[in-house]
């Protein structure tokens, strides 16, 4: 299976639209914390297909990298979060 713009654009898309719809759903600050690496894997997943579609792209696997490194920067982003928001509820 190849995998096209079209098809990048679209799990990116619904990756963003779920992160999106967990932390509306949520009521509670740590809770809603759960979306950010839905929210920054969509955006990975978006920049990957750019990246790698681009005209100037010589190699097919260029954006992995980039993808994966927002993938952990969303997820560090989270474990922050979390710890900053059980700090506040101990005090």
């Amino acid at each position: 299976m190849t995998m096209t713009f079209a098809a990048a654009l679209g799990v990116g898309a619904v990756l963003v639209a779920c992160g999106a719809f967990t932390a509306a759903w949520r009521r509670e600050p740590v809770a809603a914390l759960a979306a950010l690496p839905m929210l920054a894997a969509g955006a990975a997943v978006c920049m990957a297909g750019v990246s790698r579609f681009s005209a100037g792209a010589a190699d097919p696997q260029t954006g992995e990298e980039l993808a994966a490194l927002a993938a952990v920067v969303g997820l560090a982003a989270a474990i922050l979060g979390r710890a900053m928001t059980g700090r506040r509820a101990e005090r």
